[in-house]
């Protein structure tokens, strides 16, 4: 799991199979990030912090598919 801080919102957000999910819009600090999906019907998914697997190249790479992302569903 990569540290994700408050400093790298607004960098692109990139699956692991490829392809990029989004924004990078907020990090609440609860072990959660919130992506801002960029499209018709802009939305925003929040999912865990730990699925960030590396921040090379300005980007966040994740651990997950952008499916994963999409189905994801909150605990709280």
């Amino acid at each position: 799991m990569a540290e994700v801080t408050q400093q790298m919102i607004g960098r692109d957000v990139i699956a692991s199979a490829g392809g990029r999910v989004g924004t990078l819009s907020a990090v609440p600090g609860d072990g959660t990030i919130q992506v801002t999906v960029d499209g018709p019907a802009e939305s925003m998914f929040e999912i865990p912090a730990d699925w960030v697997a590396s921040t090379d190249n300005n980007r966040l790479v994740l651990s997950h598919t952008i499916e994963d992302v999409q189905y994801y569903t909150p605990a709280h």
